[in-house]
């Protein structure tokens, strides 16, 4: 089978047919809404959908969370666990592992 090369012609036809769908379904939920309502609201829909909203930021796990999530996934086996666990350290090393590259 060959291989196919992206088409930009088609990836703008797709983000036509979301912004299409998207007043379609406006349309449908809120009924009474007049046009320029509509369509500020459903810019905002596709600029949420798209990240471009300002709005995404980057979840943080938390020391506490680190440790809630270790104690509950963990079992002693001689019911006398002596562990230590550097919950903040570990909290840092999971969120520079899953940060965003800029």
């Amino acid at each position: 089978m060959a291989k196919c090369k992206p088409d930009p012609s088609r990836e703008f036809a797709s983000g036509e047919r979301r912004v299409a769908l998207t007043r379609v379904y406006l349309k449908m939920t809120c009924p009474d809404l007049d046009q320029s309502v509509r369509t500020v609201l459903g810019d905002l829909i596709i600029a949420v959908v798209d990240g471009e909203d300002g709005r995404s930021q980057q979840r943080k796990i938390t020391d506490a969370l680190v440790n809630e999530m270790v104690w509950r996934n963990m079992q002693c086996i001689n019911h006398r666990c002596p562990m230590l666990l550097f919950g903040r350290q570990l909290a840092d090393e999971a969120n520079e592992f899953f940060a965003e590259e800029e």
